[in-house]
Protein backbone atom coordinates (compact mmCIF):
# COMPACT_ATOMS: atom_id res chain seq x y z
CA UNK A 1 0.00 0.00 0.00
CA UNK A 2 1.15 3.06 -0.63
CA UNK A 3 2.29 5.71 2.10
CA UNK A 4 -1.14 7.98 3.52
CA UNK A 5 0.93 11.02 3.91
CA UNK A 6 2.84 10.60 0.56
CA UNK A 7 -0.29 9.95 -1.35
CA UNK A 8 -2.02 13.31 0.47
CA UNK A 9 0.96 14.95 -0.56
CA UNK A 10 0.96 13.65 -4.26
CA UNK A 11 -3.02 14.64 -4.36
CA UNK A 12 -2.31 18.47 -3.58
CA UNK A 13 1.03 18.68 -5.38
CA UNK A 14 -1.80 18.04 -8.57
CA UNK A 15 -3.29 20.75 -7.48
CA UNK A 16 -0.63 22.71 -7.66
CA UNK A 17 -1.09 23.46 -11.44
CA UNK A 18 -0.99 25.40 -14.16
CA UNK A 19 -4.35 25.83 -15.28
CA UNK A 20 -7.90 25.24 -13.23
CA UNK A 21 -8.39 22.17 -16.19
CA UNK A 22 -5.04 20.62 -15.30
CA UNK A 23 -5.99 20.89 -11.29
CA UNK A 24 -9.11 19.48 -12.36
CA UNK A 25 -7.51 16.94 -14.15
CA UNK A 26 -4.91 15.94 -11.64
CA UNK A 27 -7.79 15.31 -9.34
CA UNK A 28 -10.13 13.28 -11.22
CA UNK A 29 -6.67 10.57 -11.78
CA UNK A 30 -5.65 10.86 -7.94
CA UNK A 31 -9.20 9.99 -6.64
CA UNK A 32 -10.91 6.89 -6.92
CA UNK A 33 -14.60 7.04 -8.56
CA UNK A 34 -16.42 6.28 -5.73
CA UNK A 35 -14.41 9.75 -4.17
CA UNK A 36 -17.23 11.78 -1.31
CA UNK A 37 -15.75 15.20 -1.15
CA UNK A 38 -17.10 17.60 1.99
CA UNK A 39 -16.58 20.82 2.95
CA UNK A 40 -18.18 22.87 6.03
CA UNK A 41 -21.40 24.67 4.75
CA UNK A 42 -21.40 23.30 0.89
CA UNK A 43 -22.87 20.63 -0.89
CA UNK A 44 -21.11 17.21 -0.63
CA UNK A 45 -19.73 16.06 -4.02
CA UNK A 46 -19.93 12.42 -4.87
CA UNK A 47 -17.49 11.14 -7.16
CA UNK A 48 -14.75 12.53 -9.12
CA UNK A 49 -16.44 14.04 -11.86
CA UNK A 50 -18.80 15.71 -9.52
CA UNK A 51 -15.37 16.83 -7.52
CA UNK A 52 -13.86 18.34 -10.75
CA UNK A 53 -16.91 20.50 -11.39
CA UNK A 54 -17.14 21.35 -8.02
CA UNK A 55 -13.33 22.87 -8.82
CA UNK A 56 -13.44 24.00 -11.81
CA UNK A 57 -16.19 26.09 -10.15
CA UNK A 58 -14.16 28.49 -8.15
CA UNK A 59 -12.85 29.50 -11.39
CA UNK A 60 -16.20 31.73 -11.92
CA UNK A 61 -15.59 33.55 -8.72
CA UNK A 62 -11.58 34.09 -9.06
CA UNK A 63 -9.12 33.69 -11.66
CA UNK A 64 -7.46 31.03 -9.90
CA UNK A 65 -5.46 28.01 -11.74
CA UNK A 66 -4.66 25.70 -8.73
CA UNK A 67 -3.89 25.31 -5.08
CA UNK A 68 -1.00 25.19 -3.31
CA UNK A 69 -0.60 24.87 0.34
CA UNK A 70 1.14 24.97 3.81
CA UNK A 71 0.95 22.29 6.00
CA UNK A 72 1.27 22.86 9.44
CA UNK A 73 0.62 19.63 11.08
CA UNK A 74 0.05 16.21 9.22
CA UNK A 75 -0.34 12.57 10.80
CA UNK A 76 -1.87 9.01 9.86
CA UNK A 77 -3.64 6.55 11.24
CA UNK A 78 -3.99 3.75 9.14
CA UNK A 79 -5.24 4.83 6.00
CA UNK A 80 -6.59 7.89 7.23
CA UNK A 81 -4.75 10.97 7.27
CA UNK A 82 -5.59 14.16 9.43
CA UNK A 83 -4.53 17.35 8.27
CA UNK A 84 -3.99 20.84 9.55
CA UNK A 85 -3.12 23.59 6.68
CA UNK A 86 -3.63 27.01 4.72
CA UNK A 87 -4.83 26.33 1.41
CA UNK A 88 -3.87 29.15 -1.08
CA UNK A 89 -6.07 30.01 -4.02
CA UNK A 90 -3.62 31.48 -6.98
CA UNK A 91 -3.57 33.21 -10.25
CA UNK A 92 -1.14 32.35 -13.03
CA UNK A 93 1.79 34.60 -11.81
CA UNK A 94 1.23 32.96 -8.38
CA UNK A 95 -0.31 34.99 -6.75
CA UNK A 96 -2.38 34.06 -3.62
CA UNK A 97 -6.08 35.41 -4.28
CA UNK A 98 -7.49 33.82 -0.63
CA UNK A 99 -5.95 31.77 1.92
CA UNK A 100 -8.41 29.39 3.63
CA UNK A 101 -6.56 27.63 6.97
CA UNK A 102 -8.45 24.31 7.69
CA UNK A 103 -8.58 21.07 8.71
CA UNK A 104 -9.12 18.24 6.37
CA UNK A 105 -8.80 14.35 6.88
CA UNK A 106 -8.18 12.18 4.06
CA UNK A 107 -9.27 8.31 3.16
CA UNK A 108 -6.90 6.34 0.90
CA UNK A 109 -7.63 3.65 -0.78
CA UNK A 110 -5.00 0.44 -1.04
CA UNK A 111 -3.70 1.93 -4.61
CA UNK A 112 -2.56 5.43 -3.18
CA UNK A 113 -5.92 7.34 -4.49
CA UNK A 114 -7.82 9.20 -2.10
CA UNK A 115 -11.07 8.06 -1.94
CA UNK A 116 -12.60 10.59 0.61
CA UNK A 117 -12.14 14.16 2.05
CA UNK A 118 -13.13 16.24 4.20
CA UNK A 119 -12.50 19.49 5.11
CA UNK A 120 -13.37 21.68 8.27
CA UNK A 121 -13.15 25.61 8.13
CA UNK A 122 -14.81 28.81 8.63
CA UNK A 123 -16.30 29.25 5.09
CA UNK A 124 -16.79 33.55 5.67
CA UNK A 125 -13.08 33.81 3.53
CA UNK A 126 -15.09 32.66 0.44
CA UNK A 127 -18.19 35.04 0.63
CA UNK A 128 -16.01 38.04 0.46
CA UNK A 129 -15.13 41.26 2.48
Amino acid sequence: MTDPIDAVHRFFDGLNASSLEEAAKNLVANVTEDFVWQNTGLPTMNGAEAAAAFLLSFGDAMPMVGVTVDFIAIAAAGNVVVTERVDHMVDAAGNKLLSLPLAGTFEVAEDGRISAWRDYFDPRPLLGP
